[in-house]
């Protein structure tokens, strides 16, 4: 700060002359005292309340939704396979007769002394050749396919189609459907069955039987 001093009562020389003259009238020389005037203009303190700091708005982050995969259910049918009323099939007692859905086979199962199932047909061009009814000597297409309860299966060459219904229409054996006829007495009882591509299946209780259509066969 800028301090001036002036000195009470009358101003003596200022070059540099000895300042005797400068008294006051009441006490001789005594000196007056010194005032410090302050010229400088008053600081000014600006006090600063910091404002309160603006958060923007938050915005909202959108969430895609995850996609949920839902996998298809796997049912695994385990409902018992068809089984057809034999009496639909039944001609004389003991004897059952049925068709396959295309025609192209015509089957009987029989319940006698013995148990046998067989069918006439066009069998595949493949299936070996059997004696022919009636020349024995010759070898000829077979034309049934036969299976008597416990022992294997066979072709034959048939002079009387004995698998053909003769007194009524032979039902059609649905495909997948199972027909099962019970054994009598010491007989084995025979399950038959028509499959779309596999074509008719007829077997025992001990395991022998035929599966044939017009283009394979299997005898067993």
């Amino acid at each position: 700060m800028t301090r001036v001093r002036i000195y009470a009562g009358a101003a003596c020389g200022l070059a540099a002359v000895v300042m005797s003259g400068c008294s006051t009238q009441s006490s001789g020389n005594a000196t007056a005292p010194l005032a410090t005037v302050n010229t400088d203009p008053p600081s000014v303190v600006r006090t600063t309340t910091p404002s309160a700091a603006t958060t923007p708005p938050s915005t909202p982050v959108p969430t895609t939704p995850v996609p949920t995969t839902t996998l298809p259910s796997t049912t695994i049918s385990t409902a018992a396979p068809a089984i057809a009323d034999p009496s639909r099939y039944e001609g004389l007692s003991g004897f059952y007769y049925f068709i396959s859905p295309t025609g192209k086979f015509e089957c009987a199962v029989f319940i006698t002394d013995a148990s046998v199932a067989g069918c006439h047909g066009e069998f595949p061009s493949n299936a070996p050749r059997v004696e022919g009814s009636g020349a024995p000597d010759s070898l000829v297409a077979p034309n049934t396919v036969e299976l008597t309860a416990g022992t294997a299966a066979r072709f034959l060459s048939s002079g009387d189609p004995r698998f053909h219904r003769f007194d009524a229409i032979a039902t059609p054996l649905p495909y997948g459907e199972t027909l099962s006829i019970p054994g009598s007495g010491t007989s084995n009882g025979i399950t038959c069955r028509v499959d779309e591509l596999a074509g008719v299946s007829c077997v025992d209780q001990v395991g022998h039987g035929f599966t044939v259509s017009d283009t394979a066969f299997e005898l067993k």
